[in-house]
C-alpha cells in the first residue's frame, strides 16, 4: 500500500514537471508566449526541486532506519502519526520490520545464551565425572588387590600364612584408600560450599583496612617468600557496603593467587590498586608471575576447573561468584611472566 501510494506521489510530480516544462518550452520557441513560457519553465524547476527534497526526505528515513539496525539501537521507532499519509505508512513499515528483527535477534541471543550455558554445564560435568572416577577407581582397584591377599581364588586365607609384608602392604594400601577417601570428601565439600553460596549480608566497612589486616595476616609468608607487596589507593580511606567476610574470602583466594604463581620469579611482586572510575569500585590485584596461557582463560572460572596439582578447582569460581552476588564482575588478563591482573569491580552502594 505504501510503495503504490509513494510511486503515484512520484508519478504525479513527474506528469506536472513534464506538462509545466513542455508548455513553457513551446511558449518560448514559438515566440507567442515567452513570459508564461519563463514562468512555467521556472514552476518545472520549482516542482523538480520539491521533488529532489521529497524523495530526499524518505532517504534520509531509510538512511536512518538501515543506521539504527547496523547500530542495533534497542530504542528505535518511528513516529506513525506525524507527517504526511506517506510518511505515516514509511513509518509504520519501518516500525514492523524493526521489530521482527529485533524478535529474531533477541531469539539469537537466547540461543547463544542457552548454548554457553549448556557448554558450562557440559565442562562441569565433564570435570566433575574426571574428578570423582580419578578419586574412586584407584580406591577399587586397591581394594582388589587388598582383597586377593587375604582371598586368594575366593578362599579365605589362613591367619597363620599372613607374612609381615602381607601386613605391612595392607597398612600401606588402607592409608592410600584413607587419602584418596579424605579427597573425595574434601571435593565434595567444595561443591556444596559452592552449589550453597549465600545471600551477602551489606554492612558498611572499611575496605582500606580489611585489606591492611588481610596483608598483616600472610606478612610473615610473604616475607618468607621475599614477594615485595605494593597498594595505591584512590584515596587514604575507602569505605564500602558489602559483605565484609565475603569480601575478604575472595580476597584472601586472589591474594594466595598471585603468591602461588610467583614460585618461578626471582623478582617477586604483586601490587594493589583499588580505584573508582564513575561510580564503579575497581580492585585490581597483580603479579608478575607465571601467568595463566591465553587458551585458558575462558576456562579458569569453570568450578573445579584447576591447572594445580593439589587445586580443586574452586576458588576462581566461588571468588566470581560471590562478587555477581554483589552486582559486580570480576575479569582476569594475563601477560604470562610479565604481568596478571585480577579486576573486581562492585557497584556503589
Amino acid at each position: 500500500m505504501f510503495s503504490l501510494r509513494l510511486y503515484l506521489h512520484i508519478l504525479t510530480y513527474v506528469l506536472l514537471i513534464v506538462c509545466t516544462l513542455g508548455l513553457g518550452l513551446a511558449g518560448i520557441l514559438s515566440h507567442r508566449a515567452i513570459i508564461f513560457g519563463l514562468l512555467a519553465v521556472l514552476l518545472a524547476l520549482v516542482l523538480m526541486g520539491s521533488l529532489v527534497s521529497y524523495i530526499c526526505s524518505y532517504l534520509r528515513q531509510i538512511t536512518f532506519f538501515l543506521d539504527s539496525i547496523k547500530e542495533h539501537e534497542t530504542m528505535f521507532h518511528f513516529p506513525e502519526h506525524a507527517g504526511s499519509k506517506e510518511q505515516q505508512h514509511l513509518y509504520a513499515s519501518f516500525n514492523r520490520v524493526y521489530t521482527q528483527i529485533s524478535k529474531y535477534k533477541q531469539k539469537e541471543f537466547e540461543h547463544k545464551l542457552h548454548q554457553k550455558e549448556y557448554e558450562s554445564w557440559e565442562k562441569l560435568m565433564r570435570v566433575l565425572t574426571h574428578e570423582i572416577m580419578n578419586s574412586i577407581t584407584p580406591i577399587v582397584s586397591l581394594s582388589e588387590t587388598l582383597l586377593s591377599y587375604y582371598q586368594p581364588q575366593r578362599n579365605t586365607t589362613s591367619a597363620t600364612v599372613i607374612t609381615g609384608p602381607t601386613v605391612s602392604k595392607t597398612i600401606r594400601g588402607l592409608e592410600t584408600i584413607k587419602s584418596q577417601g579424605q579427597n573425595l570428601i574434601s571435593f565434595t565439600e567444595s561443591y556444596r560450599q559452592f552449589s550453597g553460596l549465600r545471600q551477602p549480608d551489606f554492612t558498611l566497612f572499611s575496605l582500606t583496612d580489611l585489606v591492611t589486616d588481610i596483608l598483616i595476616l600472610h606478612q610473615e609468608d610473604l616475607q618468607q617468600q621475599h614477594i615485595r607487596i605494593s597498594t595505591d589507593y584512590y584515596q587514604p580511606e575507602i569505605s564500602i557496603r558489602a559483605d565484609k567476610k565475603m569480601l575478604a574470602q575472595v580476597l584472601i583466594n586472589l591474594l594466595k593467587n598471585a603468591m602461588q604463581a610467583l614460585t618461578e620469579q626471582t623478582d617477586k611482586r604483586i601490587r594493589i590498586n583499588i580505584h573508582r572510575p564513575k561510580h564503579t569500585l575497581l580492585i585490581r590485584i597483580t603479579d608478575n608471575g607465571a601467568g595463566i596461557p591465553s587458551e585458558l582463560l575462558e576456562d579458569i572460572f569453570i568450578p573445579f576447573f584447576t591447572t594445580k596439582q593439589q587445586g580443586t578447582g574452586i576458588g576462581l569460581s566461588l571468588s566470581r561468584q560471590i562478587i555477581r552476588i554483589h552486582g559486580g564482575d570480576m575479569a582476569v588478563t594475563s601477560i604470562p611472566f610479565y604481568e596478571t591482573s585480577f579486576t573486581i569491580s562492585l557497584p556503589e552502594r
